[in-house]
């Protein structure tokens, strides 16, 4: 089902839109407004480490000036006295090269909340940002400040108990890319973590990356609670994969520690590749999150 916001669209975009550009009269050489922009979410507590999944919507001017470069959108997560927490980058599905006038954007994002030392009352607040120059284009709607406006609120909570996971055997190093965004981990053939026991559902959240590429076949993933089988996976993409099981009180087992494993059919050594590589390390997945949620 689409968001309501999304029904209500055309005549908000042009109220919002007109409301701007009248503003904008008594100003000297304002930046014109090139879309309005919305976003829902599908909850609104959150707990620190988890996720939320959002719907984000631009509705472009129709007088806007098409884009000369690829913006990236920007989503700045503040707190209740408007400092900023972090920001979420991201590319849209659909670059915004392509996007004309009068034209509405909608896509779906999963907001990943980090384990951020702040609970309490958030604020989305979100912009369009070049790459090349880091300047934002104006948009319509409540500017926070810098070209940053405000979509949506969230209360973020505290982690429970069982979401805090402990790393055991068959995992490497973490790793870090260049800007230090994303953390990873790389597993070898089989490799296991642990949480405490809700005696209850909870969702077990994954993502990673296979290499297919290495293989004749892609890679086949199963995921073994407490000695189980629960849940198998075909790695047949080089992307992230985003994946979300939902385990039962009976899938955990009666122990105080649940342990689950990953297991891998196919690793590989990047040594034993082309020869660029001095890495010796055997290699299954690359797991950028593992979070376990209890079930409401």
């Amino acid at each position: 089902m689409q968001p309501s916001f999304v029904r209500a669209a055309t005549a908000l975009t042009a109220a919002l839109l007109q409301a701007a550009l009248v503003t904008a009269a008594g100003c000297a050489s304002p930046p014109e407004p090139v879309a309005v922009v919305r976003l829902a979410v599908d909850r609104v507590g959150v707990p620190l480490g988890s996720s939320v999944e959002t719907t984000i919507q631009f509705d472009l001017a129709p007088a806007a000036s098409a884009f000369n470069e690829d913006y990236r959108v920007i989503l700045d997560v503040l707190d209740d006295a408007a400092n900023l927490l972090w920001s979420d980058e991201h590319d849209p599905p659909f670059p915004t090269s392509t996007w004309q006038p009068g034209q509405s954007i909608q896509y779906q994002h999963r907001l990943r909340i980090p384990a951020y030392p702040y609970l309490g009352p958030a604020v989305i607040a979100i912009g369009l940002q070049s790459p090349v120059s880091g300047e934002r284009v104006r948009l319509a709607g409540n500017d926070v400040g810098e070209f940053a406006y405000r979509v949506a609120t969230l209360t973020l909570e505290p982690q429970h108990e069982s979401s805090l996971i402990l790393y055991e055997d068959g995992w490497h190093q973490a790793e870090f890319d260049a800007f230090g965004r994303n953390v990873w981990r790389w597993t070898t053939g089989r490799a296991a973590f642990s949480f405490r026991n809700p005696r209850a559902a909870v969702r077990l959240t994954l993502d990673l990356q296979g290499r297919p590429g290495r293989f004749e076949r892609p890679q086949q993933l199963s995921i073994v609670v407490d000695e189980r089988p629960v849940r198998e996976a075909v790695l047949d993409t080089n992307a992230t994969v985003h994946l979300d099981y939902d385990l039962t009180a009976d899938d955990l087992g009666d122990e105080d520690v649940v342990r689950v494993e990953l297991l891998l059919d196919q690793t590989f050594v990047p040594a034993d590749g082309d020869g660029s590589s001095q890495d010796t390390r055997e290699l299954g997945i690359r797991v950028f999150d593992a979070y376990v949620e209890p079930l409401p």
